[in-house]
């Protein structure tokens, strides 16, 4: 077990988020200004120094349900609100993209390009200066704690990603669409394209003779299309990257491109429900202990900081959540009655007490309230975020 993949899973998960977020918005004409807003604002949580600091220390992963306890809260940070089927679809294309692309990475360095990709885009969302600082600012830790990594460290915390996401089986039309998932949910491996740095293409038997000479070669077919690697990676600020894992898969696609697939085929995606049996990946049912106590603890007092007085405007984020008849939706959520307002639901809290007060003079935007609490809410600060 990895303890330095926490960082990887929590940075390439929330540039998915931004990917799908975005897309979002511009196939449903956000405002471009209330857009931008959305997108500065979670990132401005996201990459928040101290949380950011407390993030790259070594520790183990989150579990599936600190996780989603955590995008969660980002994805309400801003002024969006999402309903709850709209963000249960979020989180599983989110972790589902996350899986697609470390089962896809041909080498372990490859883990470290693939992060650049999200941090890069994020770069190029980040249109308010303070932003844009912090997430340089992450991309120069980020630098700092992986460029002299070993290969055999960073297939460690490649493994432990792997592990986090080997029972997810979510379909994605997507993925479908580009034939890179089957029918069962589980991902093909593609047999076409550049070999790993340091490999030959396959499809030679070479014979040596004692002296080490070569005396024959065989050729044999390998039953795919594979050809010479190209030039490596680079983790330079203005480096090239040298693959498209990472990269934003939903920049040219329509409304239904990020849906989630109950079906065999995608022809009936705007009809799929918004939650289905086999999908939930959260099986801790007690509290989280032990998973990212300190982190929520700090991303709950940066939330629960800001003004509570803010101009929402409310977003299906996906359009096929209005008529699914759901019936433990929340029906004002979604009703389209408030215009100016765009909102994706929230899911399950959990607590944890620790980082809080430390941190309490952080907030977005230059805004700051004081958060009092009861006696027992001290006890559970993503509670008293709420309450705040």
């Amino acid at each position: 077990m990895s303890l330095r993949a926490l960082p990887l899973q929590f940075l390439n998960l929330g540039g998915e988020m931004m990917y799908i977020i975005d897309q979002r918005l511009r196939a449903q004409n956000i405002h471009p200004g209330r857009a931008a807003k959305v997108r500065n604002d979670i990132m401005a949580i996201m990459l928040n120094r101290r949380f950011v600091e407390e993030l790259f220390k070594p520790q183990e992963l989150y579990s599936s349900r600190a996780l989603r306890t955590v995008f969660d809260k980002l994805a309400h940070a801003s002024i969006m609100r999402l309903n709850a089927p709209s963000m249960d679809k979020l989180y599983d294309l989110m972790v589902m993209g996350l899986k697609q692309q470390m089962l896809a990475c041909p080498t372990p360095t490859d883990l470290l390009m693939v992060t650049l990709n999200h941090l890069d885009a994020m770069v190029a969302y980040a249109t308010s200066p303070p932003v844009l600082v912090q997430v340089n600012a992450t991309l120069s830790l980020f630098r700092e704690t992986y460029e002299g990594m070993s290969e055999g460290e960073l297939s460690e915390a490649r493994a432990t990603l792997l592990m986090f996401v080997q029972d997810l089986r979510i379909r994605v039309s997507i993925f479908l669409k580009h034939h890179l998932q089957t029918h069962t949910g589980t991902f093909s491996i593609p047999i076409v394209g550049p070999v790993p740095q340091g490999c030959e293409v396959p499809g030679v038997i070479r014979i040596f003779e004692d002296n080490g000479e070569v005396s024959g070669v065989v050729r044999f077919p390998v039953g795919g299309q594979y050809f010479p690697p190209g030039p490596p990676g680079s983790l330079a600020p203005d480096g090239q990257r040298n693959t498209t894992l990472g990269t934003n898969m939903y920049e040219n696609q329509n409304d239904d491109a990020a849906q989630l697939s109950n079906q065999t085929s995608t022809s009936d995606i705007c009809s799929l429900p918004s939650h289905f049996p086999g999908t939930d990946v959260i099986t801790d049912s007690g509290p989280m202990k032990g998973r990212g106590q300190e982190e929520l603890n700090l991303l709950a007092q940066l939330i629960g900081s800001l003004s509570t007085t803010k101009k929402e405007f409310r977003l299906n984020l996906f359009p096929a959540d209005d008529d699914t008849g759901w019936e433990n939706r929340d029906d004002d959520a979604v009703s389209g009655s408030h215009p100016n307002t765009i909102t994706i639901d929230g899911g399950q809290r959990g607590g944890r007490p620790e980082l809080g007060v430390i941190f309490g003079e952080l907030t977005l935007g230059g805004e700051q309230e004081e958060v009092h609490g009861g006696e027992d809410k001290g006890q559970d600060l993503l509670d008293l975020m709420d309450s705040a």
